[in-house]
């Protein structure tokens, strides 16, 4: 049976071929840009999300997140407009509401779907309230918006700076997935928790560390956000957990643990952005990219109900 990379791979092949076709704009640098661009808020956020996916637990929050953040982000950036405090402050909520994510769902022992769930409720309306459901802006962030819109290389290929930083955390997380004892401990726990603890494995730290890096690298996204629009948005981030697990799903992950990987994470989430791209420059009504989605979700849950079974027949 061909890794979920290798069919990844190949539907990618497929699409771009077609959409290369229908649409002269699809394949030029510029579109490409753009398209990776939109990708990284994704594939930053999949990243963690895989982390913690294959360890077994769930983060229904990220998407929230991209609004409590990013208008506490904002916010402060209107008192101190640096680009370290703003930056500080959206990895600094991120590492606090995972500590609280991890604390309620390994000390309480309530799952983490539900957890999440309320941490996704509790977010959004505490964005909701802190900006009397109004849309924060300050033209102070207008160098920042310069930097994240900008690139870190133009000639001769021009890459832009969320392309750069989805890059390095592609390659920092993907050599520690599959170099390092974390990320052995990682699918080990995934595939039998009480195996693993029996071996020595501490299942709380390696949870709780996947948590916090979830929620740091989903505050870094709503940061990158606000920086590229110059607003912090209470509405922002609707649907986003579910691109994202989406995502993580379609890349080879399980929802009952122990797989997965980086790049099945990247592969997706490029997958999803490139049908989203596509349906935007046909023409057709962005509002498809939600049904789009929905479906791509179903496919996922399906592939990994057809793998399981599968590798308990082997």
């Amino acid at each position: 049976m061909a890794s979920p990379e290798g069919y990844l791979t190949g539907f990618i092949v497929l699409v771009w071929i077609f959409l290369s076709i229908r649409s002269d704009v699809f394949l030029t640098e510029r579109n490409i840009g753009v398209l990776l661009s939109q990708v990284a808020l994704i594939a930053i956020t999949g990243f963690g999300m895989t982390l913690l996916m294959i360890a077994r637990e769930v983060d229904l929050s990220v998407g929230s997140m991209q609004a409590f953040v990013g208008v506490l982000a904002m916010q402060s950036l209107n008192r101190w407009p640096y680009l370290l405090v703003g930056i500080a402050v959206a990895i600094l909520l991120g590492v606090i509401v995972g500590l609280i994510n991890s604390g309620l769902t390994l000390k309480l022992g309530i799952t983490s779907f539900i957890v999440t769930l309320a941490m996704m409720q509790i977010l959004r309306g505490a964005a909701y309230t802190s900006t009397s459901a109004a849309v924060q802006n300050d033209h102070k962030l207008s160098s920042f918006k310069r930097v994240f819109n900008g690139a870190i290389i133009e000639d001769p290929v021009r890459i832009p700076w969320p392309v750069a930083i989805m890059a390095f955390f592609f390659v920092l997380f993907s050599l520690i997935v599959a170099k390092t004892t974390f990320g052995r401990s990682l699918y080990a726990l995934g595939s039998n928790p009480e195996a693993a603890a029996l071996s020595g494995i501490h299942v709380w730290r390696l949870k709780t560390i996947c948590f916090v890096i979830t929620s740091a690298l989903a505050g870094l996204s709503a940061f990158m956000l606000i920086a590229r629009m110059n607003s912090g948005q209470n509405n922002a981030g609707f649907g986003f957990e579910l691109q994202v697990i989406g995502a993580v799903l379609l890349g080879g992950a399980s929802l009952a643990g122990g797989k997965g990987t980086i790049l099945g994470t990247f592969l997706a989430t490029l997958l999803l952005g490139s049908l989203n791209n596509g349906i935007t420059l046909m023409g057709y009504n962005p509002n498809w990219q939600w049904a789009v989605t929905g479906i791509i979700i179903l496919i996922a849950v399906l592939l990994d109900s057809v793998r399981r079974r599968v590798t308990q027949e082997s």
